[in-house]
């Protein structure tokens, strides 16, 4: 009789009973759940959260410092120091204008050569003074005309070899006044002639004048980068009016009859002149003061704006002035005049017109960019005369006399030696006498 089999799960002689089989199946279905939450925790799926939420916390950001990106080194170009531009110095010029120049009849006959005229030994003792300045002006009294009909005079008329000119220009001088009382000698066409004669030896010239365009057109020189504007005027044609032509008379030389010294340094400002200079011949022959006619006349050249006049004609030196007047527009113009020169080469042997000089001054740029007249000068000359070799009439040196004062001359008379020393005095003196206080100098 078969066995009746026990209820259960049979594997092999092993019988797993029901409730053994419950509980086999609680615990695969727990195997079955906790792995399946360790795979889905795996893979970031969470069942539901059943923990206790955590506190509300403040949450602060903190903007963190951003890596500093470390740039390259720049590369330096190290440029060299600009050199400083130097200030530019003050500009200043010095002017030097010599005594009158009378080419009388023992001074022509001097210069005569076989086939020429040569005034050149006349200047060589003192060519080194006559150009030892930025610019130098000369006069000589009448024309220098070399036209064929036209005679050589050492008196009224007068009338100059134009070498003289050469010899002036190889001793430093860059100007001629030609407006004077001998001007006409020689009528229009000698004073044109004359002005050919500047032109070819390269000489400037002022106070004559070849057009009424020239006559109208302002003259101005740079020196040392000063515009200085020249003027030149007579007062006197030694009669020579009545003989001369219109045109003469109208631009061909100036006087104080057909110009207007306001309208000129106004002409000559507008051209642009830092500086106007007038040269002019007037007073008396022989005299040693200024007259009233000719104080009147330099007082009208300060209001008219001149800033230095230079006077010729009366053959002696005559004491300079500061002069002060009020100009158009209300301010105060302040002229520097050297009434007379004196002679610087001529046959005159009186103790006041034997000699002469060489005056001196400055125009200085102020630091307002101003300019100023300064430092008045005066070189005392002389000229020495002696009997020429041949026994036929005389030669002739013109002298700085400061030079020779212990050393005279080899040749020189005890006369001419003393006369010399006394015209060192006497020229000191004289121009002692104005309110300029200038300087002497040797040379």
């Amino acid at each position: 009789m078969a066995k009746k089999k026990k209820n259960g799960l049979h594997i092999g002689s092993y019988v797993i009973r029901p409730l053994g089989l419950a509980v086999i199946g609680i615990l695969l279905v727990a195997l079955i759940v906790v792995g399946a939450l360790i795979v889905f925790r795996s893979i970031g799926v969470s069942g539901p959260d059943t923990s206790e939420p955590e506190p509300t916390r403040q949450v602060i950001t903190l903007t963190p410092t951003p890596t500093a990106t470390v740039a390259a080194t720049p590369t330096v170009t190290v440029e060299p120091s600009p050199t400083p531009s130097p200030t530019p110095s003050l500009r200043s010029a010095t002017i030097r204008s010599l005594g009158e120049i009378v080419v009388e009849q023992n001074v022509l006959s001097s210069a005569r050569t076989e086939t020429s005229y040569d005034f050149t030994p006349m200047f060589e003792m003192i060519s080194d003074v006559v150009g030892n300045a930025d610019y130098t002006v000369g006069d000589v009294e009448g024309p220098m005309d070399n036209r064929a009909d036209s005679a050589y005079s050492g008196s009224n008329p007068f009338n100059t070899p134009p070498q003289i000119m050469l010899a002036m220009k190889a001793a430093g001088v860059d100007m001629l006044t030609l407006a004077n009382g001998q001007s006409l000698d020689m009528l229009f066409d000698g004073l044109q002639q004359t002005i050919s004669n500047c032109k070819t030896a390269e000489m400037e010239y002022i106070g004559a004048f070849a057009s009424q365009e020239e006559f109208d057109t302002p003259k101005i020189i740079e020196i040392n980068g000063i515009n200085v504007g020249f003027l030149n005027y007579t007062t006197d044609l030694g009669g020579m009016e009545e003989q001369a032509s219109t045109n003469a008379l109208t631009y061909g030389v100036a006087t104080n009859t057909n110009t207007n010294p306001a309208e000129d340094v106004q002409a000559a400002r507008e051209a642009g002149a830092d500086v106007v200079i007038a040269y002019i011949s007037w007073g008396d022959v022989g005299v040693r003061s200024l007259g009233d006619d000719d104080y009147n006349t330099a007082m009208a050249l300060t209001r008219a704006g001149v800033d230095v006049i230079v006077g010729y004609h009366p053959h002696t030196v005559i004491a300079p002035r500061w002069l002060e007047a009020q100009t158009e527009d209300g301010s105060t113009q302040r002229t520097l005049c050297l009434c007379a020169t004196g002679n610087f080469l001529s046959d005159q042997r009186d103790r006041y017109t034997s000699n002469g000089i060489i005056f001196e001054f400055t125009i200085q740029e102020t630091s307002a960019g101003e300019f100023e007249i300064t430092n008045p000068v005066y070189i005392p000359t002389y000229v020495w005369r002696y009997d020429a070799e041949d026994g036929d009439g005389y030669e002739y040196r013109v002298l700085a006399v400061g030079e020779w004062l212990e050393n005279r001359p080899e040749g020189m008379s005890d006369d001419e030696f003393n006369h010399l020393q006394m015209v060192w005095n006497d020229i000191q003196e004289t121009m002692s006498q104005g309110n300029v206080n200038a300087t002497v100098s040797a040379n």
